[in-house]
């Protein structure tokens, strides 16, 4: 009976434990060009949405490497806007914006070709 009881008393203290929710994250792989070829050292800010956008407060800010890549890890699904700029000279900046949806568990893609600013 009071073997019973031990058992008993364990199985409620394993399933009265509070777990913690498992976030599934996703990945971003942002590909940068301008004239057809990938562009290096272009900044590349990450939104959780537009009005963040807006406001300028970016999630997260990277570097594209030699080849025009940049990657954004463990992010949570959802909708983000992805902005990259460049200065090419002194009166000469080429930018682009767009929204991307991450899913959880997946590499999502995206090529922004940059543009010159209209000023």
């Amino acid at each position: 009976m009071q073997r019973y009881f031990i058992i008993l008393l364990l199985a409620i203290a394993l399933f009265t434990c509070k777990r913690d929710p498992v976030i599934e994250t996703g990945d971003l792989f942002i590909e940068v060009k301008y004239d057809g070829a990938g562009e290096d050292h272009t900044e590349v800010w990450l939104y959780e949405s537009w009005y963040k956008f807006d406001r300028y407060e970016y999630l997260e800010k990277q570097f594209s490497n030699d080849y025009g890549e940049v990657l954004f890890i463990d992010l949570e699904p959802g909708w983000y806007v992805v902005e990259a700029r460049k200065e090419k000279s002194s009166l000469f900046i080429i930018s682009a914006a767009d929204s991307v949806q991450v899913v959880a568990n997946r590499q999502i893609n995206k090529i922004l070709i940059l543009e010159p600013e209209s000023r």
